[in-house]
């Protein structure tokens, strides 16, 4: 189920939200389990047995108090989802790809193309963060179960994020029994929610029905076109997965919890590196807590920002394209690190622009494998014999381009939703401006599709 269906927008949340307000308050944590574990469900039964196996795994070890300071029992507590994860996203990777024939042990690579539990590599950072905050001390106690389950679980942030630590939820998790929602809490509510679904249905899919046509006939599209898909699909990423994000921060306000930014218009960033100060913030700051400082930090940036990306870049998908993606950022913030004196002299506009046009660079290895983002890349520069047979671009295209960027650089759904609230003829001007933007999405959801980060 995703947030964009007609199934969950009318019958799977409406009837969560009332059980949740209409329950009796004892019961609220359980409740809001069992909705979650059902909204996962629906991704299959395999995907449930595989979320509630390595929940439990990382609760056996996480259990006593002696996981404080004690190393062998972190990596017990996090060899189990990592494992999960690894034999579920990686493994027919690895034979196919990675191990010579000879040490396959017979093993044909189909017989490791299992089905990927969803969301299972987002579910695994939330075990792993758990575990390590246990480790170190920054959750002092054990939860209750229900509030662990849960903390995993919740069903706006499962498959997609944002990646939370267990300390910013949990006074959510303690008071939830005891939750109303005040007008700030519906306002916010309705802000993020409406925002995130127009951007994912009329902006990111409204882009990919123009980019569609153009990205199967990449050896032949003209250098103008080839650059339209570079700009569109970069808007496009942004749009979906930003949606998202403020999609499950709205519902997330109907049930009393507050999730960390995780989009802080990446789009205007200066450099390579503050654009991932920017983007999906709460993957950087993973990153940055346990994987990066772990590995020594500063003592040595080169090394460590390396492989960090190419953590991060397989973290995305099996594939070597990731694995470049991944590299192919590393490399940006390393060239940044060393020329920052030449950089940071450029003027801003100019410092935008290159961070913008090399982002979108990056972005081609998750549209297309290898082979087709070399011909478009041919294309692009005008060296494809067959350039300019392509589609043509209609106006309409341009068009949604032009109001995609408006809405990336000039609208800022965060600060409206942190404002104050307005007078009471203004707040019905309000609502039912964002009851019009509600609707207009409903009009085209019919041709809205999955979301894009789904698949990691």
């Amino acid at each position: 189920m995703i947030f964009n269906d007609f199934a969950f927008l009318f019958l799977f949340l409406p009837i969560t939200a009332a059980a949740f307000y209409l329950a009796p308050y004892r019961l609220r944590e359980w409740l809001m389990l069992g909705a979650s574990l059902a909204f996962y469900g629906l991704a299959g039964a395999e995907h449930v047995v595989v979320l509630l196996g390595c929940m439990a795994w990382v609760w056996v070890f996480t259990a006593s108090d002696s996981i404080r300071g004690s190393r062998w029992r972190l990596a017990a507590a996090i060899t189990g989802p990592l494992m999960a994860l690894l034999y579920y996203k990686y493994l027919g990777f690895i034979i196919r790809d990675i191990l010579p024939q000879s040490l396959t042990l017979g093993w044909k690579p189909e017989i490791a193309d299992k089905l990927l539990p969803a969301g299972i590599s987002f579910f695994t950072f939330h075990l792993v963060a758990f575990a390590f905050d246990r480790a170190h001390g920054i959750i002092s106690r054990q939860p209750p179960p229900a509030h662990f389950m849960l903390y995993i679980t919740f069903f706006p942030h499962l498959v997609a994020g944002p990646i939370l630590r267990y300390h910013e939820v949990g006074e959510a998790l303690t008071v939830l029994n005891r939750f109303r929602p005040s007008e700030e809490h519906w306002r916010k509510a309705i802000i993020y929610f409406c925002c995130g679904l127009a951007a994912k249905v009329l902006l990111a899919d409204g882009l990919a029905g123009f980019i569609r046509p153009l990205s199967a006939a990449v050896e032949s599209l003209s250098p103008l076109s080839a650059f339209y898909v570079l700009i569109a699909y970069s808007f496009q990423i942004y749009f979906d997965f930003w949606g998202y994000s403020l999609m499950a921060t709205g519902l997330a306000c109907l049930f009393g919890f507050t999730f960390p930014l995780n989009f802080n218009h990446p789009y205007n960033a200066l450099n390579p590196q503050d654009f991932w100060r920017r983007w999906h913030m709460t993957l950087s700051r993973w990153f940055r807590d346990y994987l990066y400082i772990p590995l020594g930090g500063n003592q040595r940036y080169i090394r460590n920002i390396i492989m960090v990306f190419m953590v991060c870049g397989m973290w995305h998908g099996a594939a070597w394209q990731f694995m470049v993606w991944g590299g192919f950022h590393g490399l940006l913030i390393v060239a940044y690190h060393l020329s920052k004196g030449h950089w940071d002299r450029l003027p801003k506009l100019v410092q935008r622009g290159l961070t913008f046009l090399l982002v979108s660079m990056g972005w081609t290895l998750f549209l297309f494998d290898f082979s087709t983002a070399w011909s478009f890349l041919h294309s692009l520069v005008g060296a494809s014999v067959h350039s300019g047979e392509g589609p043509d671009l209609p106006v309409q295209a341009w068009a949604m381009l032009m109001v995609s960027a408006l809405a990336c650089f000039a609208v800022d759904v965060e600060r409206l939703a942190a404002s104050p609230a307005i007078d009471r003829r203004g707040g019905i001007l309000h609502s039912l401006g964002f009851a019009a933007v509600f609707v207009l999405a409903l009009l085209f959801i019919d041709r809205s599709g999955s979301f894009i980060y789904f698949r990691f």
